[in-house]
């Protein structure tokens, strides 16, 4: 069977691209997956490390851009609809994934129109523009929150959870309902992520709160990007913290594997990470993400009773830090460690696999006789 993936440009929409195209890989013997993704984004590098075969149209956003630049998104949506007809034709895709972001907008309407099975992913609570368009046309929707199957006809949308890397699930094996644990010496671990860049608000703010807390046995691990790696360094050592500070952190698995709390933005690809292995958080949303995405995925983590949202504008080292003395006890980080747990969609891959076995035809059981498109 052979599958087209569209999307990429954030890690956000990438890795849970990844994860999918390795366990439909491993599903059947013979498998071939081919991204389609733009030079602007990452996923040139990132799929090449991986071994992944890509191909690139021309193709950028449409909302928020300016008249100039949304006339100039419009036709370069049509120029990658024709870049995309020519790739089906050539690949000859039994189905195709789109994971959200532009690059999948021109992608999923050509082989609707080219009469490809589609399935699409949404990782947020809610929806940006390209998803809710592409949703009436898909065959099947799979969606990360039960919040976010409103957007979508109920007929054709699964909650499916967020496809994680498999070095994730496997390093934080045992982690779960296990976390807040601790040391052996009583000291908990907590780890300060602002994504692959880092976030300067956490990374100005996370060692002042630590200092001020009155019961400070802690053990940090910070990912600051490379801008703050200095600045936060001397922070911690300026208050008298023990920490691992790296601008960025590859084994991120282990990470969370040897953590009882992450301190973290809100991206839809770090809460599916943190609530498969079971972690309590402590949430500050981006503030300026599309449709405030990062809070809506905030709060639905919040209202679950497994963890704590901050607002960015309202977040001080004071305010953070009667949060965490709140919240830093046994009893209060395994309850919220057990909330989480059950938030947590482990085994969304393989969900997402299925679906595009369904919709190809092959039911699911990976026998490889999905429809593959057939140039007439």
């Amino acid at each position: 069977m052979r599958l087209l993936i569209a999307g990429g440009g954030t890690g956000g929409h990438l890795f849970p691209a990844i994860s999918t195209a390795e366990e439909f890989m491993a599903r059947e013997h013979g498998n071939e997956v081919l991204f389609v993704g733009t030079r602007a984004g990452i996923e040139g590098r990132i799929l090449k490390e991986k071994g992944f075969a890509t191909e690139f149209i021309t193709v950028s956003g449409i909302l928020g851009k300016g008249v100039l630049r949304a006339v100039t998104g419009a036709i370069k949506a049509f120029w990658g609809l024709g870049q995309t007809v020519g790739t089906i034709r050539s690949f000859k895709p039994h189905a195709v994934l789109g994971v959200g972001g532009y690059v999948s907008g021109p992608v999923v309407a050509a082989a609707f129109l080219m009469r490809v099975p589609t399935v699409i992913c949404e990782q947020n609570s809610r929806p940006g523009f390209t998803n809710k368009m592409l949703g009436k046309i898909a065959d099947r929707v799979m969606v990360t929150y039960e919040q976010s199957a409103r957007f979508f006809p109920a007929g054709k949308t699964t909650v499916s959870g967020n496809p994680l890397r498999k070095e994730i699930l496997e390093a934080g094996t045992g982690a779960g309902a296990g976390a807040a644990r601790g040391e052996k010496n009583g000291a908990l671990r907590i780890f300060v992520l602002g994504g692959s860049q880092g976030a300067r608000t956490l990374n100005h703010t996370v060692p002042e709160a630590l200092g001020m807390l009155s019961k400070a046995n802690v053990k940090i691990v910070h990912q600051t990007g490379r801008k703050d790696l200095a600045s936060v360094r001397e922070l911690y050592e300026q208050r008298g913290i023990k920490a691992q500070v790296e601008p960025f952190i590859d084994e991120i698995g282990e990470v969370y594997a040897g953590s009882d709390l992450v301190v973290s933005r809100s991206g839809a690809g770090t809460l599916a990470e943190i609530t498969a292995l079971g972690l309590p958080s402590v949430l500050v949303p981006y503030p300026h993400a599309a449709h405030d995405h990062q809070m809506e995925n905030a709060r639905v983590i919040e209202d679950n009773g497994a963890g704590v949202v901050i607002r960015d504008e309202e977040l001080s080292p004071a305010m953070l830090a009667r949060v965490l003395e709140r919240i830093l006890d046994g009893e209060t980080l395994y309850r919220m460690g057990n909330a989480s747990k059950r938030l947590g969609k482990p085994h969304a891959a393989k969900v997402v696999v299925d679906a595009l076995y369904e919709a190809a035809g092959a039911g699911g059981q990976g026998q490889g006789q999905g429809r593959p498109y057939k140039d007439n």
